[in-house]
């Protein structure tokens, strides 16, 4: 280890003259050198500590180097708000008495963004999430900062992850400085919002915030928080539900399913989609597939587009077979996603709901273009048991059904499987479908594609009728309007199969008043 650390020095110090012409003052190279404490594995930085770099900061799977130094990594902060929405205002960390200039108002949101090390603080997403904040705050007191943090360095990811430690400290001395000289009371109205690399970043921020202040932030929400390097780390190298009072964290990437906030969102169990196309893996917006869907879908939720309700589940399979379905039972709490996560998720508390507070997976179906929000359903369906359904037995197909609404609103059609399933008389089959919201519908119709190459004893005479099924009638639950709705077919007629002649408005259509 001591070994390692001498070498990692050397090799940084001749990059350092290097890149250095000689005609500088070595007065100057000198001191543009951070103080170090090589024995005892740790680095400081002045007035933001010393970083150790012993476990669990570094392992054999965290090879890490350490920070640059701040003027090396040039951090630079702007506040943006109603006095300045377009032309932002930076901070300087060298004037406390510059703060009151800034326009950060102390009974006001103060938003702070942190971008990921490959993005910068002038991406078009930030402006948009800046631009969003903003015209979201209805009472104009709100106030938002971007953290730019990016400076390449030939050791790549290795580095921006030591940076993002340093720029965590450096984010928290800011905070508290804005904190002294506005007379904030507390930081309960700070949020953290960091993508990636960013969302561990933030959670520097709140851990320096107490370990240095005693303070404690607010919020933090993490955006896809970066995996490599930090899976399965303690709780002080990652973000962690202990870096604020309220942490959610959104996921699309499906591959950390480690519950790291107070909620952890995963929007089609965690599945990218928003927008992708396979074969180059771009978004619609021309981003990355993926990379960016948890920032499009947390713009999604602030503008108000449509609102998204998710819900706790021990897995995406028991979640999409209608297992979890019911609101606040058995430990299955519906939690709103974007803006209101932290009202909700402290609503529960409040309400004895939720009598123990915990961490809470919680699931949630999106669409593939914007909005990304959908209306959730649990449609269940029962197969009739009566003669005419047993004698003709079991079919194969798959179904579909769209919710119509009162002012003919439509949810658009919603597979109930994505392959065909073996329909047997008597028996009930759910599951959880998503679909644009008609706020209590008033018809249902159902679509049945049969199976061409079923093979259940089919005799000669079923071969010649057209492929039916007698389904009983259709069970729909509304998640976001908690609602339970149960729609039968107008005299018992069967289900009949989709085929190019047949108007679907008008066959298969379930109404409330046909189960009277």
């Amino acid at each position: 280890m001591e070994v390692a650390s001498h070498t990692g020095f050397m090799l940084q110090t001749m990059l350092f003259m290097v890149n250095h012409p000689w005609n500088n003052c070595l007065y100057r190279a000198i001191h543009n050198v951070p103080n170090t404490n090589i024995d005892k594995g740790s680095r400081c930085y002045g007035i933001y500590g010393c970083f150790s770099f012993d476990y669990p900061w570094v392992s054999e799977r965290r090879p890490l180097v350490y920070p640059r130094s701040p003027e090396e990594l040039g951090v630079r902060f702007s506040v943006y708000n109603k006095h300045a929405q377009n032309s932002p205002k930076y901070v300087d960390l060298d004037d406390p008495d510059g703060i009151p200039q800034l326009g950060i108002e102390s009974e006001g949101m103060l938003y702070v963004i942190a971008h990921d090390h490959i993005a910068a603080g002038g991406e078009p997403w930030v402006h948009r999430l800046v631009r969003a904040l903003l015209l979201n705050d209805t009472s104009g007191t709100a106030s938002v900062l971007t953290i730019d943090w990016r400076r390449t360095s030939p050791l790549g990811n290795l580095q921006h992850v030591s940076d993002s430690r340093l720029v965590g400290a450096i984010t928290a001395h800011m905070i508290h400085m804005i904190y002294t000289e506005t007379g904030i009371p507390n930081l309960d109205k700070v949020h953290l919002l960091g993508h990636s690399l960013g969302a561990h970043l933030c959670g520097y921020v709140g851990y320096y915030l107490q370990k240095d202040f005693g303070l404690r932030l607010g919020r933090i929400t993490g955006m896809d928080p970066v995996v490599e390097m930090f899976a399965d780390t303690d709780p002080i190298v990652r973000l962690d539900n202990s870096d604020a009072k309220f942490v959610d964290v959104i996921h699309t990437h499906a591959i950390w399913y480690q519950s790291i906030g107070h909620v952890d969102f995963y929007p089609t169990g965690g599945h990218p989609h928003l927008g992708c196309d396979e074969s180059t893996h771009t978004t619609q917006l021309g981003l990355r597939c993926n990379y960016m869907s948890s920032p499009e879908l947390y713009l999604n939720a602030i503008q108000r587009r449509c609102s998204s309700v998710a819900i706790g589940c021990q897995s995406l399979e028991r979640f999409l077979a209608g297992d979890c379905f019911e609101c606040n039972e058995d430990g299955h709490y519906c939690i709103d996603f974007g803006p209101n996560a932290w009202n909700s998720y402290r609503g529960l508390i409040e309400n004895g709901v939720m009598t123990v507070p915990g961490q809470v997976r919680a699931f949630m179906i999106t669409a593939d273009h914007s909005p990304y929000c959908r209306s959730h359903f649990k449609v269940t369906l029962h197969i009739s048991n009566d003669v005419e359904s047993r004698i003709l037995g079991p079919e194969i197909g798959t179904l579909a059904v769209e919710l119509v609404g009162k002012h003919w609103e439509r949810s658009g059609s919603m597979d109930l499987s994505q392959k065909p399933l073996h329909f047997e008389p008597g028996q009930n089959y759910s599951a959880v479908v998503a679909g644009t919201d008609v706020e209590i519908p008033k018809r249902v119709l159902l679509f049945w594609q049969y199976n061409e190459n079923r093979r259940l004893s089919m005799k000669s005479w079923r071969v010649r009728k057209m492929p039916r099924i007698y389904v009983e009638y259709i069970v729909v639950q509304s998640l976001e309007h908690r609602s339970r709705q149960k729609f039968c077919p107008p005299n018992r007629e069967p289900v009949t199969a989709v085929n190019e002649d047949y108007t679907r408005d008008r066959m298969n259509e379930f109404r409330e008043e046909y189960c009277k």
